[in-house]
């Protein structure tokens, strides 16, 4: 039997990357292809600024010398019904982004404020989902060929399935409307997003550790006599690093959309506390007057969701031995492998069986052939 290395098994077929194999070199060749990739860099530095933007919300509105919860009712033109004063919301040196209608309160900084909330929003529902997507997966997948096992994964899998069926923005829509107010809302919009979100993951983890598990390294792991927890953990979970890092920047966005479409239905996020989606709703009725109110939060998550799609791809491509190398990587190979070709060329020859004595002072290397023992005249 020949035993394969988890880092370099053979790949399986997967919808959102292949699994079971990485590009030599780990962790460092995946990063290194990411960055080849100028989509890739693109989302990287994208998805850095956004994650930047959200840890340091409070420096910035100190920055611009303001706060997201402020009214500015002398900025509010009384006749108009509170529309900002001047051009564009009322965009100036003080306000950067303008102000909001009817509340006077700085828009940059409900802004950047929201960016916490979206963002925090949506990656603690992501986790959450990958945490039981991951569990439920390698359960059904690691589960035993004998009747005990099929009941298990007949049971497991009818389970992912009624919850891939569910209507889940109605649910959501009626769960937090049945929720008291006082329970913290961010909290409450992951815990449902993570509970109503995690089948598709699974559904992905049970066919790719189906096909892990009859890999040659995970047959010697079982004759050694490992434990499933340690076949999961040491065989299976390096082979669904790839299919798991693509499907989760592809999921992340649809989390950030879906908090985004509860605050803007009043179901979410609750004033005072900022949302993206809170200021799309109470943008709807300003459009026409003022229209930097409605594209400000909408330009802003559309660019999110954008930035993380192109994240996702560049990541397939990365996880992906198989894919095209990029034109600048490719351009950099056939440079280092002609370098190696002219300096092969520019080597002299050395004969076989031949040493180079050393040179005197003033004298070139000369190279004396020595015959060896079969050569020698009897």
């Amino acid at each position: 039997m020949t035993l394969t290395d988890t880092r370099t098994g053979t790949p399986a077929e997967s919808v959102a990357a292949p699994a079971g194999q990485r590009p030599a070199g780990g962790p460092a060749a995946v990063w290194a292809r990411l960055w080849a990739l100028r989509s890739g860099r693109a989302a990287l530095v994208a998805v850095g600024l956004l994650v930047l933007v959200a840890l340091t919300a409070p420096w910035l509105a100190a920055l611009e010398g303001q706060d997201p919860n402020s009214f500015h009712d002398t900025l509010l033109n009384s006749a108009s019904g509170g529309s900002p004063n001047g051009a564009f919301g009322g965009i100036g040196a003080q306000h950067w982004l303008g102000v909001e209608p009817t509340t006077g309160r700085d828009l940059f900084a409900r802004l950047v404020y929201g960016a916490r909330v979206s963002l925090g929003v949506a990656v603690g529902a992501t986790l959450g989902q990958l945490l039981l997507g991951l569990l439920v997966g390698l359960a059904a997948g690691l589960a035993n060929r004998g009747r005990g096992g099929r009941w298990a994964d007949a049971l497991l899998s009818r389970v992912t399935d009624l919850a891939l069926a569910l209507p889940t923005f109605f649910f959501s829509i009626a769960l937090l409307a049945v929720v008291p107010p006082s329970f913290p809302r961010p909290l409450l919009l992951g815990l449902i997003l993570s509970g109503l979100g995690w089948a598709p993951i699974a559904r992905i983890v049970r066919a790719e550790t189906r096909v892990l598990r009859e890999r040659e390294y995970v047959a010697a792991a079982v004759l050694t006599g490992a434990s499933t927890w340690r076949i999961a953990r040491r065989e299976i979970l390096p082979g669904l690093v790839a299919p798991v890092a693509t499907y989760t920047a592809i999921v992340l966005p649809q989390n950030m959309v879906a908090e985004a479409g509860l605050s803007f239905l009043g179901l979410g996020v609750r004033p005072p506390t900022s949302s993206w989606g809170q200021m799309l709703s109470t943008a709807t009725t300003w459009f026409q007057v003022d229209p930097t109110y409605v594209l400000v939060p909408a330009l802003t998550l559309l660019v999110c969701v954008l930035t993380f799609a192109g994240l996702g791809e560049a990541l397939r491509v990365a996880f992906d031995p198989k894919a095209p190398v990029p034109t600048r990587t490719r351009r950099i190979r056939i440079r280092r492998k002609a370098a190696k070709a002219a300096g092969a060329a520019q080597a002299p020859a050395r004969p076989v069986g031949a040493t180079t004595t050393a040179p005197e002072a003033g004298h070139p290397a000369v190279a004396t052939a020595v015959p060896s023992q079969k050569g020698e005249a009897r």
